[in-house]
């Protein structure tokens, strides 16, 4: 029985963690600092970028309302802010499908 129920249980924790994949035009940037519950020392500073929406959709290429997207907000990396401003349009994808920690960004054509 433990046998079977391994079998069933190793495709599901395998897989590649599901991600969240946006697409539009950022409406504003800035840095913050995130809240922790680790004891007294705080988190580093990190960027965040507030986007205006045109699509979203999970890795697995299912389709996500755009409007299940609140906020659309998204924190990285202080050092995206060199590389992204106010009226990119940009590609960000999450680290997993609730989340809003950016895993990769980049900027796209128009």
């Amino acid at each position: 029985m433990l046998q079977a129920l391994q079998r069933w249980l190793r495709p599901l924790l395998s897989r590649e963690p599901m991600q969240l994949i946006v697409e539009g035009t950022i409406t504003e940037t800035g840095t913050h600092q995130p809240r922790t519950h680790l004891g007294p020392k705080q988190a580093p500073e990190e960027a965040y970028f507030t986007l205006a929406l045109s699509q979203a959709q999970r890795s697995d290429g299912s389709t996500v309302p755009v409007a299940q997207v609140t906020p659309p907000e998204f924190s990285g990396p202080v050092a995206l802010l060199e590389q992204f401003s106010v009226g990119d349009r940009v590609r960000i994808t999450t680290t997993t499908v609730t989340g809003r920690q950016v895993d990769a960004m980049e900027r796209l054509a128009g």
